[in-house]
């Protein structure tokens, strides 16, 4: 119920709601329930899935409009609604599954490994049946133009890389860390943040000019 809870919490942090910080939270809380469970692989995979499905259904639920303009399509508004979240969902599933082989434990190395595992399979995932590259969780940013100009140098994937290592960042607190740590990573994330809106919002004013 409660990874459930926080996969409908990130939803939220899409447009048209665009609630970002929630990320901060739900991201954190999704890793320290998989570390309750390190060496689980069918409970780090449901973690996982469950998570993703959550996200999914609560962000894809305008697919179904399709589908309501002719009498003969709307059986499979129900079909649609919960298959394509939960097909999408694996993916999520995927990657708390290959976490959980990577010896995941109570440290900064496991955010990196979670952060990437998440990476790759949302990569992955533009690519199969055709693609599926619909909400990455860095779409929350999409109208803070000034914060993603980044984009246009890294491209998208590598983008929500970093985003996803952002929203896990928080995490740390619940570490044990020395204070001086937790400070450093914080006063990095800081300074990427607020150095790459500066340069973003540059960016766009030398466009403008042009």
């Amino acid at each position: 119920v409660y990874v459930f809870l926080l996969g409908l919490i990130s939803s939220f942090s899409l447009p048209p709601y665009d609630i970002f910080y929630l990320n901060f939270i739900s991201y954190p809380a999704f890793l320290w329930i998989l570390l309750i469970y390190p060496n689980d692989k069918v409970k780090s995979f449901n973690i996982g899935w469950t998570f993703g499905f959550a996200y999914f259904i609560s962000s894809l639920y305008w697919i179904t409009n399709s589908l309501t303009f002719e009498d003969n399509f709307k059986p499979l508004i129900p079909f649609a609604l919960i298959l394509i979240p939960l097909f999408l969902g694996l993916f999520y599933g995927l990657s708390t599954l290959t976490f959980s082989f990577l010896n995941p434990k109570k440290n900064f190395l496991s955010i990196l490994i979670l952060a990437t595992s998440l990476s790759i399979f949302e990569y992955i995932r533009s690519f199969v049946f055709g693609g599926f590259p619909w909400n990455l969780i860095s779409f929350s940013f999409v109208n803070y133009l000034g914060f993603i100009q980044l984009l246009s140098v890294i491209g998208t994937y590598a983008f929500n890389s970093i985003i996803i290592l952002l929203f896990l960042l928080p995490i740390v607190l619940l570490f044990e860390y020395k204070k001086n740590f937790k400070l450093s990573i914080f006063f990095i994330s800081l300074l990427f943040c607020l150095s790459n809106y500066l340069w973003g919002n540059s960016n766009l004013k030398n466009h403008e000019l042009t």
